[in-house]
This record gives C-alpha cells, structure tokens and sequence, in this order.
C-alpha cells in the first residue's frame, strides 16, 4: 500500500477548513442598513386617493413602481408613475433615492418629480413597526412627509402629508401597494 505525503494530508485538511470556513463567515458579517430597505425592490401597482386640496379636487389614483439597487449597492431608486385619466390629466411622476447615512445613523432619501418645486431631500431614524418615515425638507424647511409600510413580499402602502399654514400636518395621499 502506497503511503500519503504527511504534507498532502495537511493541504488537504487546510483546504477543507479553508472551504468550509467561508460560507460560516460569510454568514457572519453583519446586516447593512441598507439591507433594510429590500422591500423598495422590485415592481409592483398602488391605488388611492389624493386628497382634496385648495382649489385641487381629489381623485383616485392608479400607477406603477420599479425599484432596484444601484450605485453599487449603496442606494435603492424607486420609480413611480400614475396612470393618466380624466380625474388625473396630469399624472405624478417620481424619481425617490434611499440610502443611509452612516455617520449620521439615519436613512436618506433624494426626491424629484413634476410638481412645483419638484425636489426634497429628507432624513428618517428607521424602521419602527413595519414603516419608515421621511421628513422631506424643500426650499430649506420641513414641509413634506412621507411614509411607507412593507413586509416581507414588498411595499404595502405610502401616505404623503404636508404642513398646512398653521403648520398642522394635512394628509395629501394614500395608496395601497401591491408587488407583481
């Protein structure tokens, strides 16, 4: 019988560690923040309401959401569109950033849409309960708030507020999301 090297055995044992260790550390680096936001992946349809306003009557809403990661990992973008109609002539368009901020331990979000002044940059501590709230500072003060629920098959809903003139937050919208 032909005897193994001692030093082939030892590779060998080496190498097995070596392949069995990975995936165990793997599995041991710890959960980014952005991991968090998993649920904005994806594609999906929401229906609601807009909320009367002003001079603005209220009418239902219908459109479509494509989210994904991008920018190596480092942000999530979340593109939404409502459908036109007759109640909705000029449909919302948005273009939503998320991230996190690690030094400030908070998540981040950059929007841009067609309305007026058509950007906001926001800040939200996280998740509590199943949602996350931005609050959304456009031309230098907090006037916008956002809200999204999700669960483990995607975004559920969103609700929009804004600061009346007395500085009460006043609901804008409500939809309710579904992931395709």
């Amino acid at each position: 019988m032909k005897r193994i090297p001692l030093s082939f055995l030892a590779s060998a044992i080496c190498a097995a560690i070596a392949l069995g260790a990975g995936p165990t550390m793997a599995q041991d680096k710890p959960a980014s923040p952005m991991d968090q936001l998993d649920s904005f992946v994806g594609d999906g349809t929401c229906t609601g309401n807009v909320m009367a306003m002003n001079k603005h009557p209220g009418h239902a809403t219908t459109g479509k959401y494509h989210g994904e990661k991008t920018l190596d990992g480092h942000w999530v973008v979340i593109q939404y569109d409502e459908d036109q109609s007759a109640a909705n002539p000029k449909p919302f368009r948005v273009v939503q950033y998320f991230g996190y901020d690690a030094a400030k331990k908070r998540f981040v979000s950059v929007l841009i849409d067609n309305s007026d002044p058509g950007y906001a940059t926001s800040m939200s501590p996280g998740w509590k309960d199943g949602s996350i709230t931005f609050d959304e500072t456009a031309d230098g003060k907090v006037s916008f708030r956002d809200a999204f629920t999700s669960n483990k098959s995607g975004m559920n809903s969103h609700t929009g507020w804004m600061k009346d003139k007395s500085g009460k937050w006043v609901k804008t919208d409500e939809e309710t999301c579904k992931s395709s």
